[in-house]
């Protein structure tokens, strides 16, 4: 027996399909945001414990022009302040150290921040990063200006930053006293 579908219940029944598959594949998806000549492609950062003072951020920044351009830094809502950092490795000892004067993004390439590498430094967090959520932030770069992106909170693919073996006496805790020094030092170590 053959069984003939109207036009129009075949159109309902594969919207209805793509609809799901939208919906399923959505969350999964990279996204991207642009400004001028830069690229920033799925910004994210990992889910925090309750109480967490602080959170790395990653993304990758496509300078899709012909001059060097700038990452000046930015700003969130669910922070106190966006910092760029860098983890680098001597011998079995990671070391992270503010960037304070801007990360150059030469023209015609991409910088990947990612864990232990460059990223940014979410400080005095306001409320806990939870799995699934989206935060607002703003990226200032020195010419393509200011670039509305959202942080997708998930987890990393590639793990997370391990802090066990990190030397944060390079890194500007402000008029910090050293016992809150050694509480944030002490609870980044165990995000």
């Amino acid at each position: 027996m053959i069984n003939y579908l109207s036009t129009g219940r075949v159109r309902t029944c594969l919207t209805a399909g793509l609809l799901a598959l939208v919906t399923v594949a959505g969350p999964v998806m990279a996204h991207e945001y642009r400004a001028g000549d830069i690229e920033v492609v799925h910004p994210f950062a990992p889910p925090t414990p309750p109480g967490a003072p602080m959170a790395a951020g990653y993304l990758e920044i496509i300078n899709h022009g012909q001059q060097d351009e700038r990452l000046l830094g930015g700003k969130v809502t669910f922070a106190h302040e966006l910092q760029l950092h860098e983890t680098t490795v001597e011998g079995d000892v990671s070391r992270m150290r503010q960037i304070t004067d801007g990360l150059v993004i030469p023209a015609g390439s991409t910088v990947k921040f990612q864990p232990m590498g460059k990223h940014l430094m979410f400080t005095d967090l306001a409320e806990p990063l939870v799995d699934g959520e989206r935060k607002a932030a703003t990226l200032s770069f020195e010419n393509a200006g200011e670039l509305e992106v959202e942080f997708a909170i998930e987890h990393a693919e590639t793990g997370s930053m391990d802090h066990d073996n990190m030397d944060h006496g390079e890194m500007d805790h402000g008029d910090m006293k050293e016992e809150e020094m050694m509480k944030k030092d002490s609870a980044h170590k165990h995000q």
